[in-house]
């Protein structure tokens, strides 16, 4: 495992403050470039394997530029404050950008009846290719962030044309819904968030979904455990937590490269150890989880690392 360097700004370096900072505070400090940026967005639909998905892409000034495809992580979308930041540093170095929004997420729970979960590999492959057919590309980057980056990942083994970059993802999903549950400020996040996703569905399918119970649960575990339980195919929480997990001969062979950080709070950098030696693993000290926030105006060293890696890989 590489270490490369990273060094935030001073007040900067615990690394709750920024994954905290990273989340929280980029959706109210707004760099000046959004606006304009997001208008000139062309949003486009998705359909494959019978669901509707959506993406935004953001066009270079040059046709025959390479395609990046990001991911963002679990109840973000397209419109995360750091997918949106990643893109217009990609965007701005000459790159076509589609930034895919995941099913249910992104206020797009009324697309499709059936409900998202983390597994559903084949929905999220037959969208990259989707995508790649639309700008007649053979070839992409693709950069994920945390759950995305576990998409990412399994991604580049499905599609090996594809120049893969992972931010901090989570390879054991099990470990990672627990360090979750271990944090109050972390657990309560995502279950406001995922909360909210559910009255989305429930209000747009009012005759297939009554998640009132749910909302009774109290931990990110049991709701997982419930929502698996009642509302997916597989039999228990075990099967479903394996067939995301990317320890063991998962990504045997598959090319990829992750970054990631030694101080992440939800993902320790252990479980970059089990990886096959194909996965070139890039550690920081610090940096959080997905976050490498480097100065007071909320600038993420993830737009550097993401131009120059696809700036080596993609452009000629």
């Amino acid at each position: 495992m590489n270490q490369r360097s990273f060094q935030p700004a001073f007040g900067l370096s615990n690394p709750n403050l920024q994954t905290i900072v990273s989340s929280v505070g980029r959706k109210i400090i707004k760099p000046a470039w959004l606006q304009e940026f997001t208008r000139r967005s062309q949003h486009r639909d998705i359909h494959v394997q019978g669901q509707h998905l959506t993406a935004q892409y953001d066009y270079s000034h040059n046709d025959d530029a390479a395609l990046v495809m990001i991911i963002h992580g679990w109840l973000g979308s397209a419109d995360s404050s750091y997918v949106l930041s990643t893109a217009h540093a990609l965007q701005t170095a000459g790159f076509h950008v589609a930034r895919l929004t995941l099913r249910d997420h992104g206020g797009t729970a009324d697309l499709n009846e059936g409900l998202f979960h983390s597994a559903m590999t084949d929905e999220v492959v037959a969208a990259a290719e989707f995508i790649m057919d639309d700008f007649g590309r053979n070839t992409a980057g693709l950069v994920g962030f945390s759950m995305g980056g576990n998409f990412a990942l399994r991604l580049a083994a499905a599609l090996p044309q594809l120049h893969a970059l992972a931010i901090c993802p989570a390879i054991s999903p099990q470990h990672t819904v627990e360090q979750i549950g271990s944090s109050v400020i972390y657990e309560r996040y995502f279950l406001g968030k995922w909360r909210t996703l559910w009255q989305q569905k429930q209000a747009a399918f009012p005759h297939l979904y009554d998640f009132s119970s749910m909302n009774r649960l109290g931990s990110i575990h049991a709701l997982t455990e419930f929502f698996i339980k009642e509302h997916t195919h597989f039999e228990n929480l075990q099967a479903y937590y394996a067939a995301y997990d990317l320890r063991g001969d998962a990504l045997n062979e598959v090319n990829a490269t992750i970054l990631a950080a030694f101080d992440d709070p939800i993902i320790p950098p252990e479980h970059y150890r089990s990886l096959p030696t194909s996965i070139d693993v890039h550690l920081t000290q610090r940096g959080g989880h997905t976050a490498y926030i480097k100065n007071w105006r909320l600038e993420s060293w993830v737009d550097d690392y993401s131009r120059a890696f696809f700036g080596e890989r993609l452009k000629s």
